[in-house]
């Protein structure tokens, strides 16, 4: 039984459209070559898949480093208030000893470097005398209540009396002001201090004190880890937009890397492998038309002689109305209704008729 396209030793058979495995209008089925060039886009397909799973990894490497430097950068410039920022209270009054208050300070972290350098910790400390006259303000490294603080405070008494110089962690404002703030800034290595405010004298109401503290604790720390974070950030945003320039280029469509032949035998054969032979025009009809002219062009018959007026033409020969397809070898072939061809291969004649061919 013969094939479905077309009996086997005689003509090419039907258009390469109908027959399984074409590649293409009158082209052989594929080869080596083209099978080898599918391997490779396929190939193409996976590292472009691996590529684009980079690409994003590498994006959101870049927006979680500048969220980590954000944090670094937040805990370095804005301060922790004392006690502390999860207490309700963040103002100290000396409202159990008139004109005395002594404040446990938190922990300060910092760089454990012993001596003043850069890497100290800040302490910014507020005092609002309410009543005016002399106050003192002290920031001693030792736990409040105990002997250290007492021992701190005597000496500071006697440098004062003897109009000696004193240390920085100690301050002393003579005659203040009722009701003005007055600022101090306090360096410090990291450890548990004890903050103590007193006026000079006795005999003070309660609440005559008000004092707020700040602590920027991490301001090295934060502000390295934070510099740290924004370079990764930068070399992250430059190693993502390289590989989003290949994937890019990889993926984009180049027209220019092959001929104008190459692009009109290419869409030519996907206009004819999406409407078929003899199908439909497209919406603007002008790839199929023309993908159809180029394929059934065929040279147009010699002109045939004048007949005389009173012959009629032959019986045997009516004008067909059936739809012959030339297959590219000289043969034609019927397109049925149902878009299959009929395998009898057909020739042209002179007069512009259709007989079977028998081989």
């Amino acid at each position: 039984m013969p094939p479905a396209w077309g009996p086997t030793d005689g003509p090419g058979g039907p258009p390469p459209a109908s027959r399984p495995g074409a590649a293409g209008p009158g082209g052989p089925p594929p080869g080596a070559a083209a099978m080898d060039q599918a391997e490779r886009e396929h190939e193409s397909e996976l590292n472009t898949g691996e590529l684009r799973s980079i690409v994003k990894k590498a994006r959101w490497n870049v927006f979680m480093y500048l969220g980590i430097a954000a944090m670094m950068f937040a805990f370095a410039l804005i301060p922790l208030p004392v006690p502390a920022p999860w207490d309700d209270e963040t103002v100290l009054t000396d409202d159990v000893d008139g004109g005395i208050l002594h404040q446990e300070l938190p922990y300060l972290f910092g760089m454990p470097i012993d001596g003043r350098d850069s890497t100290d910790v800040r302490l910014v400390v507020e005092v609002v005398p309410k009543t005016g006259g002399t106050f003192h303000a002290h920031v001693i490294e030792a736990h409040c209540g105990t002997n250290t603080i007492t021992d701190e405070l005597i000496e500071f008494e006697a440098a004062v009396a003897r109009d000696e110089s004193f240390d920085s962690t100690h301050r002393l404002y003579v005659d203040s002001t009722p009701g003005e703030t007055y600022e101090m800034e306090f360096k410090l290595d990291p450890g548990s201090y004890c903050l103590v405010v007193e006026y000079e004298g006795v005999g003070q109401p309660l609440e005559s004190l008000e004092v707020t503290a700040s602590v920027y604790g991490l301001r090295e720390i934060g502000g390295g880890l934070g510099g740290i974070s924004l370079l990764w950030a930068i070399f992250g945003f430059i190693g993502a937009q390289r590989k989003g320039k290949i994937l890019k280029e990889r993926t984009s469509i180049r027209r220019g890397s092959i001929s104008i032949e190459e692009e009109v035998m290419e869409e030519t054969a996907q206009a004819i492998i999406t409407a078929g032979p003899g199908g439909p025009p497209t919406a603007d009809g002008a790839p199929i038309e023309d993908a159809y002219a180029a394929l059934s062009a065929q040279p147009s018959p010699a002109p045939a002689q004048p007949a005389p007026a009173q012959q009629m033409p032959p019986a045997s020969a009516p004008i067909s109305t059936l739809n012959y397809i030339e297959s590219g070898d000289g043969y034609y072939y019927i397109l049925k209704d149902d878009n299959t061809f009929d395998p009898q291969p057909y020739v042209k004649q002179h007069d512009g008729t259709y007989v079977p061919f028998s081989g």
